[in-house]
């Protein structure tokens, strides 16, 4: 049996127009484990802080101080205290405001916006693109997935990543978007940038191109942005962020067809080829692991990248067959690495 979409759930318990048995699913869920209490308050936190983000930007605080203005400093009759008082409540005003707004978005059902949901999904050795419904150009890399409503809110574009994906988002200052990946958040209104979240790294990769990023941890307790040609990196299990300026082309080269290592960890090397060309690599000897890569390919088949490494490191390598299952699919190749015996091992490899 298919569970409860719980986004879906907080969405309508946001808004005000949640029913008693979706009530009674969502109490359920919460009831599990202490992550999804959490994960509930940090929904609600940032639903609160769209709302009022929104609400904000339709005020016009010139118009709002003259007519205010012009009601206090009517020509009347004339006293000085009377002149203090109004004087206070002027200075005062932002304040009110501000707390109205609060209060307004607490108390008021919010409208509800899109509830079917569209998954774009890119199988391993594959890559592709899209457009979304606001006109935000997306490239999604090997062996990812995107949700995004068929129609956004009006208050803001939220979407979620799995895997990785290059972003061109269309500009809008008063409609953020948002991308949520496991417990971070990147938040923008009109930007470049290239997110890496596939879920079983240890560390989410953020590189900006060009506009700015808002970058912060489910709890918002760690908030970071960055700036063009800068680097985020996410600790998944600290829930951290550092950044540090980066070569950009290293990052998203891959959106180009160009499979792009400099100065990599083969470990992490494997890691890439693995989702490029859809098969499962197996470092035999440990030692490969420490060797540091440096090269580029451009449209070179999985047997020419092979060759081309085991020509340039102590390398051998063997690729199974690829046998066909019950189901009358084929497996996965297997592609196993061998060290070659020598004195001096080679452990910078440049191509």
């Amino acid at each position: 049996m298919k569970g409860p979409d719980i986004d879906q759930l907080l969405v309508n318990c946001f808004s005000g127009i949640i029913s008693s048995e979706e009530q009674i699913l969502l109490d359920k869920w919460l009831g599990v484990s202490s992550s999804n209490k959490h994960y509930y308050e940090e929904q609600k936190r940032l639903w609160k802080i769209f709302s009022l983000h929104q609400k904000m930007q339709k005020v016009d605080e010139h118009k709002a101080f003259q007519k205010i203005s012009s009601k206090l400093f009517s020509r009347k009759k004339f006293n000085f205290f009377l002149l203090l008082q109004r004087t206070a409540a002027i200075l005062l005003l932002p304040v009110l405001i501000a707390f109205a707004f609060y209060y307004y978005s607490d108390v008021k059902h919010e409208e509800q916006f899109a509830t079917v949901y569209n998954t774009a999904e890119t199988s391993l050795g594959m890559r592709s693109s899209l457009t979304l419904p606001d006109g935000t150009k997306v490239w999604l890399n090997a062996g990812s997935k995107l949700s995004y409503p068929v129609l956004f809110s009006d208050k803001f574009r939220a979407v979620k990543l799995i895997g990785e994906a290059y972003f061109e988002v269309k500009k809008d200052a008063k409609w953020p978007f948002m991308v949520s990946s496991a417990n971070m958040n990147v938040i923008v209104s009109g930007t470049t940038f290239n997110c890496n979240a596939y879920p079983e790294d240890k560390e989410i990769q953020v590189v900006l191109v060009e506009g700015k990023v808002t970058i912060a941890n489910s709890s918002s307790t760690v908030v970071e942005e960055l700036e063009p040609g800068e680097l985020a990196l996410f600790k998944k299990d600290i829930q951290q962020v550092s950044k540090t300026k980066t070569d950009l082309q290293k990052y998203i080269a891959w959106k180009s067809g160009k499979l792009m290592f400099r100065e990599d960890r083969m470990d992490l090397v494997v890691e890439k080829l693995e989702r490029w060309y859809n098969v499962d690599i197996e470092i035999k000897d440990k030692e490969i692991s420490d060797y540091i890569y440096t090269a580029t390919f451009i449209d070179e088949s999985l047997d020419q990248v092979l060759k081309m490494l085991s020509l340039s490191a102590p390398i051998n390598y063997t690729v199974s067959e690829r046998s066909k299952q019950g189901d009358e699919t084929f497996a996965k190749q297997t592609v196993k690495l061998f060290g070659k015996r020598q004195n001096n091992p080679i452990k910078q490899i440049k191509l």
